[in-house]
């Protein structure tokens, strides 16, 4: 009886020793976790903004990413949603009814970048913490007493900077998990159009991002969520929500 229990102890502890980042090879013998840094995909968005009608629909994109597994490496994630956006617009124009013209919740030029520095590294576990960067771009046009329609605070075009932590989990051995969490804290560079109506000193705008990945290294599949929500402490206590709902593949550099 002893023995068969050293047996089985034995038989775990290889088995949860098999269970790292450094055993998640895909089909090609490649890591998975380092080498597949590019990732199209098809996905469903949805904008719930809180004073004019939601929209919704399928589009594609691509995001880059850069891992690595060592303590203290850095870890970088880029994705620009300008492009999947501008193909469901030009897919949905008729079903949109003029409501992209009532509510944008997107990026610009830049994108979103998050970098993050491993400061715990086991087998199975990676926490780090880091920064966001890049643009937005918010409006939402709306009633505004008898005076019509109008593009109210915060509004228009918004570089962002804020603090990032990423966790990555290995959950078999071919299959980990990602969750991330961001700040970004918006400072307006542009304004929308003839139709905004400014408010002088109007605080800027903060930008709440949380989201999660599953990833499969021998199939090299992945889905993911995201969740962005505009965080408005001004008079006129907007908010928005876009949720990013994506399936996609990982392209490896090799």
């Amino acid at each position: 009886m002893k023995s068969i229990c050293v047996t089985l102890l034995l038989a775990l502890s290889l088995a949860a020793h098999a269970q790292s980042f450094k055993e998640l090879n895909n089909n090609r013998g490649d890591n998975a976790f380092i080498s597949n840094w590019i990732h199209p995909m098809i996905r469903f968005t949805s904008v719930s903004p809180k004073y004019t009608e939601s929209y919704s629909g399928f589009t594609v994109n691509l995001s880059v990413h850069k891992n690595d597994y060592e303590k203290f490496s850095w870890r970088y994630d880029f994705e620009n949603p300008t492009l999947g956006d501008l193909i469901f617009l030009l897919f949905n124009i008729k079903e949109m009814d003029g409501r992209k013209t009532e509510q944008a919740f997107g990026s610009g030029f830049l994108g979103w970048h998050q970098t993050y520095l491993n400061v715990v590294a086991t087998d199975r576990l990676l926490v780090g913490p880091g920064l966001s960067f890049g643009d937005y771009i918010f409006a939402s046009k709306r009633e505004d007493d008898s005076k019509g329609a109008r593009i109210l605070d915060p509004a228009g075009y918004f570089l962002h900077v804020g603090p990032a932590v990423k966790a990555s989990y290995v959950i078999t051995n071919s299959m980990w998990v990602d969750a991330f969490a961001t700040y970004d804290i918006g400072f307006q560079v542009g304004k929308p159009s003839a139709e905004y109506k400014a408010i002088k000193g109007y605080p800027n705008p903060g930008f709440l991002n949380i989201g999660g990945k599953i990833h499969h290294a021998k199939l090299r599949m992945f889905g993911g969520v995201r969740l962005t929500q505009l965080l408005d402490s001004g008079e006129n206590k907007d908010g928005g929500t876009r949720l990013d709902v994506s399936v996609g593949y990982m392209m490896g550099n090799r």
